[in-house]
C-alpha cells in the first residue's frame, strides 16, 4: 500500500536532499530560458505566435523545451549528481496504480466540477448565461488533445510531485514541501513575462490566481501523492488540463480564473485542517488504497 512513509524515505548520498533541490531549481529555470530562447531572439511574445511566424519550427520546439524543463531538470539531477538515486527515484510511484477507484473520480471529475462552479458563479453575479458551457477540444496542434494528455502526465509531474515533493517533505513535512514547491510552480508557470512585452499578455488578476490556485494545487497533489501514488498526481493534472481545455475562461481580464483559483482553496484548505501536515495522511483516506 502506498504511504506517506514511502514517499518520504530518503535517498543517502554524497548529495544532500537539499543540495539537488537547489540544483534543480537552478536547472529549472535555466532549461525554461533556453527553451524561451528562439521567441527572445525574435523579438516576438507568445500572443505574435502564428502559422506565419518566421521560425516556427524552432519556436515550437523551444516551448516543448519549457513545458517539460520541471522533468527535464529532476531527470538531469537524478542522473548526474552522486545519490541522486536516478531514473527510478523518480518514477517509482508511476507503477503504482492499484488504489481505490475514487482517486481517479476525484483526479479527472473534481477539476471539471470546480470549473464549472466558477463558470456558473460568474455566470450568476453578471447575471448573464455563457453562449457556451463546455467545448471540443482540439485534436491538433501545440494545444490539442494528444499534446494535453502526454505534457500533462509526462511534462511537469515527475519533477514537482517525482523529484521534489519527497525530498523536500522529509526535512520540512508534507505541508510546508507542497507550498514552496506552488510558490516555485507559480512562479515559473509565469515564464512567459520575460518575453518581450510578456508583462503586457498577463493582468494582476491572472498573477493573483495563478500564486493562489497552484499553491493550493501543489497541497491537493501532494495529498493525492502521499496517500496514493505519482500516477494519481499526474492523472490529477491532466484532469485539470482537460477541464480547462472543455471549460475555457472567456476574456474577462481573469475573473474567471480567480473564482476557480478560490475554489482550488477552499478544497485545499479542507484538506490542511483534516490531516496531519506533516504527511498529508488521515487515517480514516488510508482504507481508500489497496496493496
Amino acid at each position: 500500500m502506498a504511504t506517506a512513509n514511502t514517499h518520504r524515505q530518503g535517498i543517502r548520498g554524497p548529495c544532500s536532499n537539499i543540495g539537488q533541490i537547489i540544483a534543480w531549481v537552478v536547472l529549472l529555470f535555466s532549461v525554461t530560458v533556453v527553451g524561451a530562447l528562439p521567441m527572445l531572439l525574435q523579438g516576438v511574445n507568445l500572443t505574435k505566435v502564428s502559422q506565419s511566424t518566421p521560425h516556427l519550427p524552432l519556436i515550437l520546439m523551444g516551448m516543448l523545451v519549457t513545458s517539460c524543463s520541471p522533468t527535464v531538470a529532476a531527470l538531469l539531477v537524478a542522473c548526474l549528481c552522486p545519490g541522486a538515486g536516478g531514473l527510478r527515484s523518480i518514477f517509482r510511484g508511476v507503477s503504482m496504480w492499484r488504489v481505490g477507484a475514487i482517486w481517479y473520480v476525484i483526479a479527472l471529475l473534481v477539476p471539471v466540477l470546480l470549473m464549472l462552479g466558477a463558470k456558473t458563479m460568474i455566470a450568476a453575479r453578471l447575471g448573464i448565461l455563457p453562449s457556451q458551457w463546455m467545448v471540443w477540444p482540439s485534436f491538433s496542434g501545440p494545444g490539442g488533445l494528444p499534446f494535453i494528455i502526454i505534457g500533462s502526465l509526462l511534462a511537469e509531474e515527475p519533477g514537482w510531485r517525482g523529484f521534489a515533493q519527497p525530498k523536500l517533505q522529509m526535512r520540512y513535512g508534507a505541508l510546508a514541501a507542497s507550498v514552496v514547491i506552488g510558490f516555485l510552480w507559480s512562479t515559473w508557470h509565469l515564464w512567459y513575462v520575460i518575453l518581450p512585452d510578456g508583462f503586457s499578455t498577463v493582468t494582476r488578476t491572472d498573477v493573483v490566481a495563478t500564486y493562489l490556485r497552484l499553491t493550493s494545487t501543489a497541497i491537493i497533489y501532494a495529498w493525492m501523492y502521499n496517500n496514493t501514488s505519482l500516477l494519481i498526481a499526474m492523472i490529477a493534472h491532466l484532469g485539470h488540463n482537460l477541464a480547462a481545455s472543455l471549460i475555457p475562461s472567456p476574456a474577462d481580464g481573469g475573473q474567471q480564473h480567480l473564482v476557480t483559483a478560490l475554489l482550488y482553496l477552499v478544497a485545499a484548505t479542507i484538506i490542511v485542517f483534516t490531516t496531519d501536515a506533516r504527511t498529508l495522511c488521515v487515517r480514516s483516506l488510508h482504507g481508500l488504497t489497496s496493496d
